[in-house]
């Protein structure tokens, strides 16, 4: 008896020195591989839900400050360049619109005295043509910031506007030996040394591929800046005033000012632009592969701006930025 249950226990110990079965070690490799799959399905979602919002944030900040800017030169728009004036670099008034067409973006350009070039060494003299400038802190004295051609015209305070005729510079500039503009016209007040001289130019903003571009002064490669990327749409409309009332009018005559008095370009000939909407679509640089289309709420109607539609059946997350800006000037 004590044989046969030694026996026995030799047999149990036998058995249970083999390991895991073939079934066994089947199923921990199939639990393993679901914990890893699980696992890597997390890790995907949410790289790719990290890579979208990036994408969003990223959209939101660029696109509102290149927005920002835009509306902040809107708001300077006309300073120091009064409506009667000479065009400025064939412009004529503070807001130029131009209709970009079916599908196409608007190009806004600005007339304004958007910077400070120079301050004035000596007080002016009333009924002289010329004035005298410092454009600079220390020697050498340049005036690349002004010419004669198409950055010639100039506003002494934001009061007094003129256009350069000639320019007569001496190095050092000191204050006996001042840069002398003289001017298309006499000058009517007097007005005392050390005040600003503004430039006053044409800033052009525009729609290049994607890409909102900001022209300055007359153009060219070298006055050209990227201000936001991935913009898909740039439209513009005008509240306007054509019986000099310095009132906007009540296009839809409902006797109240409301956005359906804001109309696209072109403009009626010598209307005055008093207030101006515009509008801004930017989108993320990659498309959201987790996002379905079906779900954006632009995806039957597209986004419609001014008139003009963006579809929106992609997969592209969009912002858009509008505001309705009252000119100062």
């Amino acid at each position: 008896m004590k044989t046969r249950v030694k026996s026995y226990e030799l047999r149990v110990m036998s058995y249970s020195s083999k390991g895991f079965t073939l079934v066994e070690l089947m199923i921990a490799i199939t639990i393993t591989v679901l914990a890893m799959a699980a696992v890597y399905t997390s890790f995907i979602v949410q790289q790719r839900s990290f890579t979208t919002q990036d994408q969003v944030a990223e959209t939101e900040l660029s696109s509102k400050i290149g927005f920002d800017m835009l509306v902040n030169d809107i708001r300077t728009a006309g300073f120091g360049y009064p409506d009667d004036e000479n065009p400025v670099n064939g412009f004529i008034g503070a807001i130029n619109v131009t209709d970009g067409g079916i599908n196409n973006p608007d190009t806004l350009t600005l007339v304004s005295g958007f910077r400070q070039i120079a301050t004035l060494q000596n007080a002016t003299t009333v009924g002289s043509n010329q004035i005298q400038i410092c454009y600079c802190t220390a020697p050498p004295c340049s005036s690349a910031q002004f010419n004669t051609a198409n950055r010639s015209n100039l506003s002494i305070e934001g009061l007094t506007f003129a256009t350069i005729n000639a320019i007569i510079v001496t190095n050092p500039c000191t204050a006996a030996n001042p840069i002398i503009l003289t001017l298309d016209r006499d000058i009517t007040n007097s007005i005392p040394a050390g005040r600003p001289v503004y430039l006053v130019e044409d800033i052009t903003y525009q729609i290049s591929g994607t890409d909102l571009q900001k022209v300055v002064a007359g153009g060219g490669a070298g006055n050209v800046d990227t201000i936001a990327n991935n913009i898909d749409d740039f439209q513009v409309a005008c509240a306007i005033d054509t019986n000099a009332d310095n009132l906007i009018d009540d296009q839809n005559l409902n006797g109240k000012i409301d956005p359906l008095d804001y109309i696209s370009p072109p403009l009626p000939v010598g209307a005055k632009v008093l207030a101006v909407r515009v509008n801004l679509l930017a989108r993320t640089a990659g498309q959201d592969q987790t996002l379905d289309p079906n779900t954006k709420p632009y995806f039957a109607t597209g986004i419609i701006l001014e008139n003009r539609i963006t579809p929106d059946t992609d997969r592209f997350r969009r912002r858009i930025w509008s505001m309705e800006v009252a000119l100062r000037n």
